[in-house]
């Protein structure tokens, strides 16, 4: 009886140990919009859409020229935001804000 009793406060620790560890852990799959300066047509919009879905990681990507704004969906376990604002700034953009949300799913 003992070792049961035993057991089960381990078994109990661990949980309480471990769940600030899952609480810390990025969500599997997120959307940042970044708000875009410099993009006029719709080939600005198509060569960021053409570099962001080359990125390991990223899952689907969206650009609009005309509201300035560019939306990836993607794993920040595999890229993390600032990889992806780097590539939209190497094309020559300015990246001047960014939003991130948790995707369900």
């Amino acid at each position: 009886m003992r070792y049961v009793v035993r057991l089960v406060m381990v078994v109990l620790a661990l949980a309480v140990l471990a769940a600030p560890l899952a609480a810390d852990s990025p969500p599997d799959t997120v959307r940042t919009t970044f708000q875009v300066e410099g993009m006029h047509c719709g080939g600005c919009s198509s060569a960021i859409i053409a570099t962001l879905e080359k990125v390991d990681g990223v899952i689907e990507v969206s650009s609009d020229h005309e509201k300035g704004v560019a939306e990836a969906v993607y794993r920040p376990r595999k890229v993390e935001v600032d990889e992806l604002k780097a590539e939209i700034e190497k094309l020559g953009y300015t990246v001047t804000g960014m939003e991130t949300e948790a995707v369900d799913g």
